[in-house]
């Protein structure tokens, strides 16, 4: 009979022990792929800073990944040094310096060229900086 209990005891000590480092894995590759999608965010406003000039600042809306072409798609508000702004959405592949496709929505936010100075970011979660 005690070698039974202590069976079902060492069993359950072992479902438990399971639940929680799958949990604590799951945790740290879900860090991991924030991190890794932030780090897709700030070169996709790198690549912008190189297409479009005068960016004041850039609000990343919303972003999405295709897995078939590798792809994401970015639908942020960018602002002017004039505080003029546009929304609008673009494709950007991860370690490319250009931005895919775009849509142009206000050409006179959108002008071609190249941005120079330090412009604001505010990312998907929330966070800011500077590039």
């Amino acid at each position: 009979m005690k070698k039974k209990k202590w069976i079902w005891l060492i069993l359950g000590v072992m479902i438990i022990l399971g639940f929680i480092g799958g949990k604590v894995y799951m945790d740290k590759r879900e860090g991991q792929s924030k991190k890794e999608l932030i780090e897709v965010e700030r070169q996709s406003v790198k690549a912008l800073k190189n297409t479009f000039e005068n960016i004041k600042e850039v609000n990343i809306q919303k972003i999405g990944y295709n897995s078939m072409t590798g792809s994401y798609r970015m639908l942020v508000t960018m602002i002017n040094i004039e505080g003029k702004s546009a929304i609008f959405s673009y494709g950007f592949v991860k370690d490319n310096s250009e931005i895919d496709t775009y849509v142009l929505s206000n050409i006179e936010v959108q002008k071609e060229g190249k941005t120079t100075d330090k412009i604001k970011v505010i990312y998907s979660n929330g966070e800011e900086g500077e590039i």
